[in-house]
């Protein structure tokens, strides 16, 4: 009978013979592995194509704003097969831009390809889009990337989010950003207790600005401010800021930001000013053209006048028009949406005048305009101003909410309007908001 220690020997020499077999057989999978790529060489397509053109290829794949989702580009590269996933790693351009939508702090694997995903892009400008502001587990990955940031969308709820997010710059590269606050904090009201908070806001905005030296472009959206001016301390200064877009677009949602971040901000260089759902006085707003340096330079003044309900004043009033309107010696464009018919009707008995606002040359106004000696006042004042080099009308547009047929405008109005679009190449829109009559 065979004694335990030949079984154990036996066994020991079993285990020897099935590690030689094991070995064998990966050397044979590592063979075939081989064979298979040096078949897919020959007869896959992308295989022979130089690999500049498999990049494009892969970049016209994904999405502007790709996502950490295993089952879309470009990370579905990444799992085809080999040549695949040597193409998509060596393509920085894929791997530039990055939407994260949902967090998943728990997961390992969450934080890593984060890191993978950027160092992937190397020393391309990136573009980054948070949806639920930044997770303290990020903060050093935002941190060690932050200098090549060159776009920035950021969802946040609460001033904290966005606090984190400052405090990872500068992005000294940063050319455009967009902040949205959730509907949570938009739709909130404030009162007198949440002063303190309402002023973090104001503070993380601007500084948000200043962690950004080289900004070009911004958007504040859908936030909600309300502190008096002599609350700040004084203006700070952007020297390249050249486009601002405050407000919300949400219909029948008044934003409180307008007015207390513009009183904060000084802008020599700003061009284009988007206000939706206005609620600056005024007073604050011609504070604001005049102190901040931005009266000369702006180009483009793009404004929803929505004041809150009960408000007495608008800025195109017959007695503050002159005083909003007249320091902006280089406007260029004037768009004005939901404003009064008789705040209309004095804005364009001014603009008849060629020193106010002297190189208008494109106008758009939206809303109640009907009367016919309205739309007469409207060709008297193209007319006016559509002689000489500068400061001549290009483009008009009149928008009505209340007109809805071509009747309803003069026809000797609606002839001389015709008669200078064929003669004079303007551009005219007069009309409903489906229908140009022109």
């Amino acid at each position: 009978m065979e004694s335990i220690e030949d079984i154990h020997k036996r066994i020991a020499e079993l285990s020897s013979a099935i590690d030689v077999q094991l070995d064998v057989l990966k050397a044979l999978e590592e063979r075939r592995s081989d064979a298979r790529r040096t078949l897919n060489s020959r007869i896959d397509p992308m295989a022979r194509l130089p690999a500049e053109i498999s990049s494009e290829i892969f970049i016209r794949c994904t999405t502007d704003s790709p996502s950490l989702v295993f089952t879309e580009e470009p990370l579905k590269f990444l799992h085809i097969c080999q040549l695949w996933r040597e193409i998509a790693v060596s393509c920085p351009s894929l791997w530039a831009s990055l939407q994260i939508k949902q967090v998943r702090p728990k997961s390992p694997d969450f934080n890593k390809a984060c890191w993978d995903w950027f160092e992937r892009a190397r020393a391309l400008p990136l573009s980054l889009c948070l949806h639920q502001g930044l997770h303290h587990s990020l903060r050093a990955w935002l941190k060690h990337f932050g200098r090549q940031i060159a776009h920035l969308e950021l969802h946040v709820s609460d001033e904290s989010q966005l606090y984190h997010v400052e405090a990872q710059g500068p992005f000294p590269e940063l050319q455009r950003m967009e902040i949205c606050y959730s509907n949570d904090l938009a739709d909130c009201e404030l009162d007198d207790s949440d002063d303190d908070a309402i002023f973090r806001f104001i503070s993380s905005s601007v500084g948000m600005l200043l962690a950004a030296p080289s900004l070009v472009d911004c958007t504040f959206e859908s936030m909600e401010y309300d502190v008096d001016a002599d609350d700040l301390d004084s203006r700070t200064t952007h020297t390249c800021l050249r486009h601002l877009r405050l407000g919300t677009a949400s219909a029948g949602h008044y934003s409180r930001n307008s007015a207390k971040i513009l009183l904060g901000l000084t802008l020599p260089t700003l061009e284009t000013l988007h206000l939706t759902n206005l609620d600056i006085i005024p007073e604050d707003l011609l504070s604001f053209f005049v102190e901040s340096g931005s009266a000369s330079s702006l180009q483009s003044l793009h404004m929803v006048i929505s004041p809150f309900e009960g408000a007495e004043w608008s800025p195109l009033s017959p007695n503050l028009l002159d005083s909003c309107f007249r320091p902006l010696t280089a406007l260029r464009t004037l768009e004005l949406f939901h404003g009064l018919e008789s705040d209309y009707i004095a804005l364009l008995g001014v603009i008849r005048a060629k020193d106010f606002l002297p190189k208008l040359q494109h106008l758009l106004i939206h809303g109640p305009f009907g009367k016919p000696s309205n739309w007469k006042l409207v060709l008297d004042t193209i007319v006016a101003r559509g002689e000489g080099t500068e400061g001549v009308l290009r483009s008009v547009q009149v928008i009505s909410t209340i007109v809805w047929k071509e009747t309803d405008l003069p026809l000797e109005v609606l002839t001389r309007l015709r008669e200078l679009v064929r003669e004079e190449g303007m551009s005219i829109y007069a009309g409903s908001r489906t229908t140009n009559f022109v």
